[in-house]
């Protein structure tokens, strides 16, 4: 019954109209005007349960009565979608292609409003194509939440991704011990190949990521790598065997390593495949050194080359991160530059970035061969240790500043994750691969409105400037500790209750938790605190995870947190010092 009889109806009894409208149930029906491939129907899949998980109606298929149509049309630009209104109201998703489609649809969901029974169309009207080719993520796998996590976590957690945009994800197939040897097991394999497959599903381009001079602990002495200048804090990586690859026993040797390693990607494809230069690569000898302008081309070509006998299609990129770090620059940027200059034709990307402000080689030189240019972000470990240890690590204005000094020379990139705690971060950087002058306030306010609620974006927003004000201990003003504690408690009592319960929600709020609890305890781990703790570690699922990710619950009693063997910190962490815990009574909480 529509609201023009039940308004007669109330006028002719007297009757109000609450009771009928409420009662009466919201329907979402759609039409599917395009191809129904493998992608087209997932994306269709992830509407209805999208839609139907945040406010109960579940949209039904029927191409009469329609008022949402799905489409595509390969003129609008690579995958890129627009969303516009018929003139007889029907809202129109239109795809370029299927990736667009999707992507089209992630925006609609992001922009559309849910209530208990209700959905309101998204009102966001306009044609959008990204900008960069390379919308990548990095998925570390150190014993964190990624290996931890069970797979259908991972595999939403893709699927978040996705709808923001991303295209890519690369991984590294390391053993979840961390050992030595390198050797992954059973379990393990089998669960990154079952990622790489539902990240096809998603439509999502995958690779693999090496450092081409790494062997196993079980390598003969006579093939290993000799010692290089290093860097303070050394961040070449001391775990781990390197192998010197101008002996030509040891190019052999991980000749055959990187074959079985490429492998991995033989069930569903290679999209992408990175070489990676340190932390932990490298060789100094004489026939090797400068590595980045000379052994390290040399097995990085032979990586190349395995990589394309198996998959004639991948992307092969060569990373130069920590490039001529030292004060005295070792020639790296320059050996590459020269090498590239000679014959660009066995690579197709540079990926470049550092712990700092982006590199400036590339960006005052020109990039090495004239190939595309992709950044490394670094949107995990900066700025405070255990990485995630403390919650959600929101950094806008810092991310801001460095895409200011690179996003117009860049295609895209892969940042550097260690966890979901930086998931803001991920989409920030999503955020501007799509669309180069996006700034990346408005991509947390995008967040914060499409992951917790329109009604909060302000506060919330200037909440998060706070956390990333005070992420570096040694910069904390109690009152801004205090101020986006307030503001996120007074959010809190304005969410639904399923976002109130949501990991996103519960990461930024946890994190707002813990640093008003240390500011206002001099820096003493209450109950609340170590609760917080707690609860970080069940969302990651690190009860026997990697120190450098752990939030520091009990029974932890040391006042610093043991660094782990060969991974020194960043530049722009903090000290390491974690602090004291200690029962005391749990204060009140600040509203």
């Amino acid at each position: 019954m529509n609201k023009t009889i039940l308004l007669l109806i109330a006028c002719l009894t007297g009757h109000t109209l609450a009771a009928e409208i409420t009662s009466a149930k919201q329907q979402l029906r759609f039409h599917v005007a395009a191809e129904k491939t493998p992608l087209v129907n997932r994306t269709v899949e992830i509407l209805q349960r999208r839609i139907q998980e945040q406010c109960g109606i579940v949209p039904e298929e029927s191409a009469a009565d329609a008022t949402l149509i799905l489409a595509k049309e390969p003129s609008i630009g690579e995958e890129g979608f627009r969303i516009s209104e018929d003139p007889d109201g029907k809202i129109r998703i239109t795809g370029n292609d299927d990736r667009g489609l999707l992507y089209g649809v992630g925006k609609f969901l992001h922009t559309s409003g849910y209530e208990k029974g209700r959905f309101t169309p998204s009102a966001w009207r306009g044609t959008s194509v990204p900008d960069c080719h390379v919308r990548g993520m990095y998925w570390a796998f150190h014993n964190n939440f990624y290996p931890n996590a069970p797979l259908p976590e991972l595999n939403r957690y893709m699927e978040d991704l996705a709808l923001w945009g991303v295209n890519a994800l690369v991984f590294h197939f390391s053993p979840k011990a961390e050992n030595n040897a390198g050797i992954a097991n059973a379990d393990e394999v089998a669960q990154f190949r079952s990622l790489f497959r539902e990240a096809k599903k998603l439509g999502l381009s995958v690779g693999l990521i090496a450092e081409p001079n790494m062997g196993r602990s079980d390598a003969p002495k006579e093939i290993l790598a000799e010692p290089f200048p290093d860097t303070n804090p050394q961040r070449r990586g001391t775990n781990g065997t390197r192998i010197c690859p101008s002996k030509p026993e040891g190019f052999t040797y991980l000749s055959k390593m990187l074959g079985e390693y490429l492998d991995h990607g033989k069930e569903s494809g290679l999209d992408y495949v990175i070489a990676f230069p340190y932390d932990s690569g490298g060789c100094g000898c004489k026939e090797c050194w400068p590595w980045g302008g000379r052994g390290y081309l040399k097995i990085s070509r032979e990586f190349f080359r395995l990589a394309r006998e198996r998959f004639p299609q991948a992307k092969r990129v060569v990373g130069t991160w920590c490039f001529d770090v030292r004060s005295e620059p070792d020639g790296e940027y320059d050996g590459l530059s020269r090498e590239l200059e000679k014959d660009n034709n066995w690579a197709d990307y540079i990926m470049d970035d550092s712990h700092g402000d982006y590199p400036r080689y590339f960006l005052d030189h020109g990039v090495a061969g004239g190939l595309p240019l992709l950044n490394f972000a670094e949107i995990s470990m900066w700025g405070r240790f255990p990485w995630g240890g403390s919650g959600a690590n929101p950094l806008p204005e810092r991310f801001q500043r460095i895409w200011d000094q690179s996003g117009k020379a860049l295609d895209g990139g892969f940042p550097y994750s260690e966890g979901k705690y930086d998931d803001i971060n991920k989409v920030i950087f999503s955020q501007f691969f799509w669309n180069r002058n996006t700034k990346a306030v408005d991509a947390v306010r995008e967040y914060v409105s499409a992951e917790y609620s329109p009604v909060v974006v302000e506060p919330v927003t200037e909440a998060i400037l706070l956390l990333e004000k005070t992420y570096q201990r040694g910069n904390q003003n109690p009152k801004d500790i205090v101020r986006a504690n307030e503001l996120l408690q007074g959010a809190d009592a304005k969410l639904s209750q399923r976002v109130r319960e949501s990991w996103r929600w519960r990461m930024l709020l946890l994190r707002a938790t813990i640093d008003f609890e240390l500011s206002t305890h001099n820096q003493q781990v209450t109950d609340r605190c170590n609760d917080a703790y707690e609860e970080l570690i069940r969302i990651s699922h690190l009860e026997t995870g990697w120190t450098a990710v752990k939030p520091p619950a009990r029974p932890r009693t040391t006042p610093k947190a043991p660094q782990p063997s060969g991974t020194p910190l960043p530049p722009g962490s903090d000290s390491g010092i974690v602090p004291t815990p200690t029962a005391t009574p749990k204060p009140p909480t600040a509203q």
